[in-house]
C-alpha cells in the first residue's frame, strides 16, 4: 500500500490537530486532493452505509489505523450513522485546539454497536469535523453542529473489546 515516497515501516498516525486543520481543511474547505503521500493513507469512502467496518477493513488492507474522508448524510435534524446491520453509537467528544489554544474542530469517539453481531463493540470510530465561526470561544460551539457535512473519520479495531471473535 506504501508508495516509494514512504520509508520502510512507515506509520501513517497525525494528531488529531492536523487532521482538521490540514486534510479536513483542504479537502472539505479547499477541495484540493491531498500531495502523496498522504493520498495513498486518506481514502474517499461512504461508511455509513451498507459496508460492515470488518468489510471496510479488509478492502482496505487495514494493517494500521485506516483514514477515510467522507459527507455526512443527515436525516431532518440527525446525523445518519448507520453502518451495515449497526449502528455508531457516540460515546464521548471532545474540542481540538490549534497552537493559539483556539478551538478549530470537534473529535467525536464512536463505537459499533450491533447486539446481534460478534462484533458488537470490536469497532472504534473516531470523526474528525470542522468548527468554523467560533471566534476562538469554545463556549459557542456545538458538539452537534457541523459547519461543513464533510469529516475524516480514523476507523480501527476495539483493542478492548472482550466479546469479539472475529479475527481480522
Amino acid at each position: 500500500m506504501a508508495g516509494p515516497l514512504v520509508p520502510y515501516a512507515f506509520c501513517f498516525q497525525p494528531p488529531d490537530q492536523q487532521i482538521i486543520s490540514f486534510f479536513l481543511y483542504k479537502m472539505a474547505v479547499k477541495r484540493q486532493l491531498l500531495p502523496p503521500p498522504h493520498d495513498e493513507y486518506v481514502h474517499e469512502e461512504d461508511l455509513f452505509d451498507f459496508k460492515e467496518p470488518w468489510e471496510i477493513w479488509e478492502e482496505y488492507g487495514g494493517d494500521q489505523d485506516l483514514y477515510f474522508f467522507c459527507e455526512l448524510k443527515k436525516t431532518s435534524l440527525r446525523i445518519h450513522r448507520k453502518i451495515g446491520e449497526g449502528t455508531w453509537s457516540e460515546k464521548e467528544h471532545e474540542l481540538v485546539y490549534n497552537e493559539n489554544g483556539n478551538p478549530i474542530g470537534w473529535k467525536k469517539k464512536f463505537r459499533y454497536e450491533n447486539r446481534g453481531s460478534d462484533d458488537h463493540g470490536g469497532w472504534i470510530l473516531d470523526e474528525y469535523s470542522l468548527l468554523v465561526g467560533a471566534d476562538g470561544r469554545a463556549e459557542k460551539a456545538s458538539k452537534d453542529r457541523y459547519d461543513i457535512p464533510f469529516v475524516i473519520c480514523r476507523l480501527r479495531k476495539n483493542r478492548r473489546s472482550c466479546g469479539k471473535k472475529r479475527n481480522n
